[in-house]
């Protein structure tokens, strides 16, 4: 029951403290200290998100660049250790196994100068075969996009080579006119010598030709 008494109280104190904060730092760090003593009388874990903005000390809401304080991130550089031999043929000391440690968030307060640190899990270690099998099987992709399917029944598809067709010029067809006129010509005459015949002395325009 006192659960459920506390937790509107908790949620006032916390909006106060934080509205408090530029006009007044000490009221809105006195206001913080209040709101932690109640957590601690009733046995209530601070948030994490809470524990990071609000100094554990005096009070005071910690902005980086402001008032003084600062944020600082820390990784732990560590190499790791080879299997060192001891001496005796087939027998090596075992590689140092440690897991590694994460990155350490550190806030310092710019009043009391408090240090509140916060520890982040290490990263997975990085599979590289995995990354390698990907690769491959992208190059594969790759490489079967840009090979050419082959060419089926090339004999049957290739057809005869064909013989190229002469047109006609226009010096043939003159000729084939020239030729076509004369046989006219000649065919008119041979008529008009036949029927010139039958009738007078037997001259044509062929025999008038000819002398």
């Amino acid at each position: 029951m006192a659960f459920n008494d506390v937790n509107p109280t908790l949620r006032y104190l916390t909006d106060a403290g934080n509205l408090l904060a530029n006009m007044s730092p000490e009221t809105s760090a006195f206001v913080m200290r209040q709101r932690d003593s109640l957590m601690f009388e009733n046995e209530l874990t601070q948030p994490e998100s809470q524990r990071q903005n609000v100094c554990t000390c005096c009070g005071h809401i910690l902005v980086p660049g402001c008032g003084g304080s600062a944020l600082i991130f820390k990784s732990e550089k560590r190499v790791p250790k080879k299997a060192q031999s001891t001496g005796h043929r087939g027998q090596e000391e075992p590689a140092d196994t440690k897991p590694r440690a994460g990155p350490t968030k550190v806030l310092t307060c710019g009043h009391c100068g408090r240090l509140t640190e916060t520890k982040f899990p290490a990263p997975g270690p990085i599979s590289r075969r995995a990354m390698r099998a990907g690769r491959v099987v992208k190059t594969q992709a790759q490489t079967h996009a840009q090979v050419p399917a082959p060419a089926t029944n090339a004999r049957s598809t290739i057809e005869p080579a064909r013989e190229p067709v002469q047109k006609p010029t226009a010096s043939g067809n003159s000729k084939k006119r020239a030729k076509s006129r004369k046989a006219g010509l000649q065919a008119l005459l041979e008529r008009s010598s036949a029927s010139r015949s039958g009738l007078g002395l037997g001259l044509s325009l062929s025999s008038f030709m000819q002398k």
